[in-house]
């Protein structure tokens, strides 16, 4: 059974909310809290699934106590509640980790819909936890065949990010989720999965934004297009100036042709040498592709 904080300042908000979640059966509720600063060390001490919590709060507002959860290494799945509809507010609340984002008043059916996402999205960690240990069991299996060749240990769609030098960028985010849905699809369908990048970014923006806002869920849709795209392009660019300082570099032989056209990087590093006018090339697909690859293989 999933567990459940709710953080809002109006004690009307939080038994409404609570009276959802409890006749729906959809779990149980740990804590709720009126401020932020409570908010943040209750939920690092108890941990919940879902954490619902409204924008504008007493002592820290919303966004400001999710950042710093996260920071913290709180793995909540976050909900944020408000009336406010400022789309540059909504577009922080969505960089500082939320899930998805529920207007007031509050209305039933967006709520049970926005909370089955969520109990979808928690399924999916769940599955890919599985079969990320099954992996590196697996690989644990076969180390020794594969004992001369340049592995890391622990690897992970984050340690790659990280090699590639795009932890810190928006797009990063939505790249791993992107990975996490085609994954949980390549093994549950049993066969090889055929996708188009356009259905990804649109599954991924499902998942972002409720589908009673069907417009919201279009601009979506562009912006992860427009950060993963971005991302990746950094990463070209990273690996590129890695390629110029020591073209020996394990992470450069590693992501040069596995990510990436090798003459798109070479394009880009003749870009970064002056040589040329023009940038390297991206291929979103390629890239993807080649993480689920680097995953699947350790």
């Amino acid at each position: 059974m999933l567990s459940f904080y709710i953080v809002d300042d109006d004690i009307g908000i939080r038994k409404v909310l609570s009276n959802i979640i409890t006749s729906k059966n959809l779990g149980r509720i740990v804590g709720e809290a009126e401020d932020g600063p409570t908010a943040y060390n209750s939920i690092l001490d108890l941990n919940p699934d879902i954490v619902l919590m409204d924008l504008l709060i007493p002592g820290s507002d919303g966004i400001e106590t999710i950042k710093k959860l996260k920071e913290a290494g709180c793995s909540s799945y976050f909900i944020m509640i408000s009336q406010v509809d400022a789309e540059d507010m909504i577009s922080l609340a969505y960089e500082s980790g939320i899930e998805f984002y529920i207007h007031k008043p509050i209305n039933v059916i967006e709520v049970l819909s926005i909370i089955d996402r969520v109990r979808e999205m928690i399924s999916l960690r769940k599955s890919l936890s599985i079969i990320h240990q099954t992996v590196e069991g697996l690989g644990a299996k076969d180390s020794t065949s594969k004992a001369g060749k340049f592995r890391p240990p622990g690897i992970s769609i984050d340690s790659i990010l990280s090699d590639l030098g795009i932890t810190g960028e928006a797009g990063s985010i939505d790249i791993k989720r992107i990975i996490e849905i085609i994954l949980h699809k390549k093994t549950s369908s049993g066969k090889h999965f055929n996708y188009k990048l356009s259905n990804m970014y649109e599954l991924l923006s499902k998942h972002y934004y409720s589908e009673i806002e069907p417009e919201q869920s279009s601009a979506g849709v562009k912006a992860i297009e427009q950060r993963i795209r971005r991302a990746v392009s950094k990463a070209l660019q990273n690996i590129a100036t890695m390629g110029i300082e020591n073209p020996n570099h394990q992470k450069f032989t590693r992501y040069s042709t596995s990510l990436f056209d090798f003459k798109e990087v070479k394009q880009e590093m003749d870009f970064l040498r002056d040589k040329s006018c023009y940038h390297g090339k991206i291929n979103v697909k390629k890239f993807l592709e080649g993480i689920i690859l680097q995953l699947l293989q350790q």
